[in-house]
């Protein structure tokens, strides 16, 4: 193990401090990394992290980072954990694929120690996220295992990395879709702006016969939109008729199945709506003069999100005198 030259780009320290993680043993950690500089790491004493976000790593492009590697040298070194004597790799997994591709023996490697388990996964996220550019549903899954294995709410979790709680609800949403769906993002044979557009039908089997039509036909997302749109339009909606058969005093509810079809204006308020909010949306029209709108949510945290959104506004500047043209 020896010891090299500078960091290179911004220092980890004021990395986690604007992300918001103001953990006292991991700045302790990271500063007294950051005095010591750079040092060459045996490359067979560093291990992979199991709660690394990111799990695709494709051969080409690793092959690629390995040219740049060699054409232009490593810009920031591999960020690692000492544990036993060992390493464990905290950000930097591609970069140590990369160098261990060109059949190097040690690597570029900021070291921290003392890192206790129990920050490992939330220093490796944040790390992850803030220089990395992760997958939508890497982020969304590692997320969620921060938050199941801390056993924290979304809003401490949004508090601890730096980041607002619906930035974190909109994206563990594309959770909600099926596990073919998130593979298929993790893939890049779709994008995180196909699967919001997704999101927005309800029913499981129309999610996947679209996600297939987006690969077959090569949609764009606004074309997504305008498809998903045009599906929902489709739908037909059923009222429920109750109704009491006088032979048998026993009441009956008979479904009419006639077809309401809403005005173009209010299902484009709606598809809006769902888009700032990133739910269901249901704006029921009486007269054209009164109604109400309808902001669906499926847990407390979902829940929790909207409020915030809502809470959010300025009402001195968001207010205006309705103006109803529909």
């Amino acid at each position: 193990m020896s010891k090299k030259g500078g960091l290179g780009g911004a220092g980890l320290n004021a990395l986690l401090q604007s992300a918001g993680m103001n953990s006292v043993e991991v700045q302790k950690s990271v500063e007294e990394a950051e005095k010591t500089g750079v040092l060459e790491i045996d490359i067979s004493l560093i291990e992979l992290n199991p709660d690394q976000p990111r799990k695709i790593f494709k051969d080409d492009e690793i092959e690629g980072l390995a040219k740049s590697i060699l054409e232009n040298g490593l810009i920031n070194p591999v960020t690692l954990r000492e544990k036993d004597g060992r390493y464990q790799i905290i950000s930097g997994e591609r970069r140590f694929r990369a160098l261990k591709f060109l059949n190097k023996t040690k690597i570029p490697s900021l070291v921290l120690k003392n890192i206790p388990d129990s920050k490992m996964l939330e220093l490796t996220l944040v790390e992850n996220i803030q220089r990395s550019d992760l997958n939508a549903i890497e982020i969304a899954r590692s997320y969620k295992k921060l938050i199941e294995e801390l056993n924290i709410k979304q809003e401490e979790l949004a508090n601890r990395i730096g980041k607002s709680r619906s930035s974190i609800s909109n994206s563990m949403r594309l959770l909600d879709l099926s596990d073919s769906i998130q593979e298929l993002v993790l893939d890049g044979k779709i994008t995180e702006g196909h699967a919001r557009s997704i999101l927005s039908l309800e029913d499981n089997d129309d999610r996947e016969i679209m996600a297939l039509e987006i690969i077959e036909n090569n949609y764009s997302v606004r074309e997504t939109e305008r498809l998903v749109k045009e599906k929902k339009d489709s739908k037909t909606t059923n009222i429920n008729i109750k109704t009491e058969e006088s032979t048998s005093s026993i009441k009956k509810e008979n479904i009419n199945s006639t077809i309401i079809n809403k005005d173009p204006n209010i299902r484009r308020l709606e598809d809006d709506l769902e888009k700032i909010f990133a739910t269901k949306v249901n704006v029921v029209d009486k007269n054209g003069r009164e109604g109400k709108i309808v902001i669906e949510y499926y847990s407390s945290d979902d829940l929790e999100r909207i409020m915030d959104m809502l809470d959010s506004i300025d009402i001195n500047k968001s207010y205006r005198e309705p103006k109803l043209e529909y």
